[in-house]
């Protein structure tokens, strides 16, 4: 592990006069250098004194904005202006600073991108990895690629205290658990008090932001969708109550991975082997309505452990690895824990985008409804909603929207593990069939709905 280099002076105690003279003893040894200096400094300072210096800022810079964002062939420009950096927060007291900028990892970045943006992207994320200071998901929290104001006034609160955890010896970067350290850091951070919303943390304003958000999003395309959002969102500021006899619902998740074990070998075709399908087939502890006669021929025959084994892999609970099964820690844990297991369930309920928009907003029409829904209605409804926001389809190579058979398919994907677990309903005839949500199934409906608004943003709209 390398030595921590420490700034004898931090950027808050820095005047411009103190900039200015550095600038001037940079300039008497060589003018263009200076020049550099001083493009450098306003670059990262954006003419707000020398207090707005960090390192994320600096890293930024050097990793990202040099090169990808100077519009210049020059051969070698990179190493100069970070030569220049480096040269002035020497001058300056912030060596720490300066030791990023002649730091090998800046230069592999460097280098990287001279080979193509593939490879100096893939350095920059490594570098940013390695660095200790950019702020880690947690297993509650993950950070969007899309930030609004007060997220990304988070995000910097929370680098600013991975900074100062480095420069006070509490947080050693490569030594031993110093992943854990830089989690706990993070979470107490987004706990602490936010500065200018009493009785706020930063993950609860981080968390109505993105309900805000959520709730904008759609109003902005499709009244409909944006008007049910905003009905629930105030439901969706705390964590949802989980529903009684919890361990009773999730009992199918939980005895499967039990019986599981680590490992499970698949056939050739990747289905569970029969052996292991025929015990779950004598076994299960649900109701099966498409029970087949006799034992099972494959995992084809036992639809209920073909969809919990679909989904399960989904969530991360099974892994494939060559011709095994194996069950991750994650599910080995869910094993044990309903909790957690109901959990996982409600930020996993359908692994493709399309599949959750349409359980998404079953799941609001539904909520507003209280009460059976005729799965016609509900599907045209949804489809109208899919027309509205821009979803598209393709039809023998035509784009068209969404329509209600497509809906179907969608809603049948996740459908049948709520109405496994107790947290959906289907009741009537053939003539006369509707869908509805029981009390279980409204406070786990409010808890996927919640992990949607409350997630992370990959894009702006």
């Amino acid at each position: 592990m390398a030595p921590v280099v420490r700034n004898r002076r931090q950027p808050w105690e820095l005047t411009e006069d103190d900039v200015t003279a550095a600038l001037a003893r940079i300039g008497d040894r060589d003018e263009d250098l200076a020049r550099e200096a001083g493009h450098v400094y306003n670059t990262l300072t954006w003419n707000e004194g020398p207090g707005r210096l960090r390192r994320a800022g600096v890293q930024d810079w050097l990793w990202y904005q040099v090169p990808t964002k100077y519009m210049t062939d020059e051969v070698g420009y990179m190493g100069r202006l970070a030569e220049a950096a480096a040269t002035l927060f020497d001058e300056l007291g912030l060596d720490a600073y300066a030791a990023v900028c002649r730091d090998e990892r800046t230069a592999a970045v460097h280098a990287a991108f001279e080979r193509s943006d593939t490879d100096g992207f893939k350095a920059l994320r490594k570098a940013r990895d390695a660095s200790g200071i950019a702020p880690p998901d947690l297993d509650d929290f993950a950070w969007g690629q899309t930030m609004g104001m007060e997220e990304f006034s988070a995000h910097a609160t929370v680098e600013n205290a991975l900074e100062a955890a480095v420069d006070a010896g509490d947080l050693a970067v490569g030594g031993r658990g110093w992943r854990i350290r830089q989690q706990e850091i993070t979470a107490a951070t987004l706990d602490g008090d936010h500065p200018d919303q009493p009785g706020q943390s930063w993950r609860t304003v981080v968390v109505t932001e993105r309900i805000g958000e959520w709730v904008r999003t759609a109003s902005r395309r499709c009244e409909r969708v944006g008007r049910r959002r905003a009905d629930i969102a105030n439901r969706l500021l705390h964590p949802v109550t989980p529903p009684e006899d919890l361990a009773d619902h999730m009992e199918p998740v939980t005895w499967l991975l039990e019986r599981f074990g680590n490992e499970q070998t698949l056939t050739q075709s990747g289905y569970l082997n029969r052996a292991f399908v025929v015990q779950v087939h004598e076994q299960h502890p649900w109701d099966d309505p498409f029970r087949p006669r006799g034992r099972p021929r494959s995992e084809i025959d036992v639809t209920v452990l073909r969809h919990l084994r679909e989904w399960l892999e989904s969530a991360g609970a099974l892994r494939k690895r060559a011709k095994v099964l194996r069950r991750t820690e994650r599910g080995a844990a869910m094993a044990d824990d309903p909790q957690l297991a109901w959990e996982v369930f409600t930020r996993n309920v359908a692994a493709q985008a399309w599949d959750r928009f349409v359980i998404e907003d079953a799941a609001l029409i539904l909520l507003e409804r209280r009460g059976p829904v005729a799965p016609n209605d509900l599907f045209g409804e949804i489809a109208g909603d899919a027309a509205e926001l821009g979803w598209q389809t393709s039809d023998g190579g035509l784009q068209r929207s969404p329509s209600e058979q497509d809906v179907l398919f969608a809603f049948h994907e996740s459908w049948p593990l709520l109405e496994l677990f107790g947290f959906a309903a289907e009741q009537g005839d053939w003539r006369n069939r509707a869908v509805s949500i029981p009390p279980a199934g409204e406070a786990t409906l409010l808890a996927m709905l919640r992990s949607v608004a409350t997630g992370p943003r990959s894009r702006p709209w």
